[in-house]
């Protein structure tokens, strides 16, 4: 593998295919042509930038408003909620999510990219909108489950609001209490150091509640399992779809005597 007469990165001696020359990575085209393709450091440098763009997008704004909040500033206008479509977001996380559903389809693109390269099927890149599909399922189930929990609700005020409007139905109930305290004298009564009940939600509120705390969980798990196949399989595939799957931009000896990169 030292018979290359020339080096093609002298800060990176590793690399040994020409296709992987950082020099000639196009970032437009790498990130937005799904029509194209990408060699394995080129989709590596792609991916890396869009993991730590959300890493940091979602870590630096939640830290600083966590300080400047313990050092007495009011950090509400960090924690108000914006508006994205039927998503409320804090606002400090705004650019975090703007992010994220840009680097959806980027990083699809760079799959398409990057498996056409190695000769592999492109449909695969779908892989990578698993997590998104699977999230808007699971928001529209919560949206769901909140609306009918916010129904039962109503349903319950509206007929403890009719009994407290009737004599007889109110003292029916009271009687009904009292019965049931004692058959069951171990229950206490509620703890008398509670405030006072809360607003009552919407069902906006709970339906949009209900959608986002069953969305995020299915949301995290998948992205995980994606990024296990993308490190371990598609980060790892041999330019050309030639050579043996490894990390970083290496040739197998043989491979490198016919320079193989060197064809035109």
């Amino acid at each position: 593998m030292s018979d290359s007469p020339n080096v093609i990165d002298p800060s990176r001696p590793w690399i040994l295919d020409k296709r992987d020359n950082p020099a000639t990575m196009d970032w437009i085209q790498t990130l937005f042509n799904p029509m194209g393709q990408s060699s394995k450091l080129h989709f590596s440098r792609a991916w890396t930038f869009m993991f730590m763009g959300r890493v940091l997008l979602y870590i630096v704004p939640t830290c600083v408003v966590a300080i400047i909040g313990i050092a007495g500033v009011k950090t509400g206008a960090f924690n108000s909620p914006v508006n994205l479509g039927p998503l409320p977001v804090p606002a400090m996380l705004v650019p975090f999510v703007l992010f994220v559903f840009l680097t959806e389809y980027t990083s699809f693109v760079a799959h398409m990219r990057r498996l056409a390269e190695a000769g592999r099927s492109t449909l695969l890149a779908g892989i990578v909108l698993l997590p998104l599909i699977l999230g808007m399922v699971g928001f529209a189930l919560g949206v769901t489950g909140g609306i009918a929990q916010h129904a039962q609700i109503e349903a319950k005020a509206a007929l403890e609001r009719e009994i407290a409007a009737d004599p007889v139905k109110a003292a029916a109930a009271r009687a009904e209490a009292e019965a049931k305290a004692k058959e069951n004298p171990d229950a206490g009564p509620q703890d008398p150091r509670r405030g006072p009940p809360g607003k009552p939600q919407t069902a906006r509120e709970m339906a949009i509640g209900g959608g986002v705390g069953l969305a995020v969980p299915i949301w995290m798990l998948t992205s995980f399992i994606v990024m296990l196949w993308t490190l371990l399989y598609v980060a790892r595939m041999p330019n050309g779809g030639v050579g043996e799957f490894s990390t970083g931009s290496h040739i197998p000896e043989n491979e490198a005597r016919r320079r193989p990169y060197e064809v035109t």
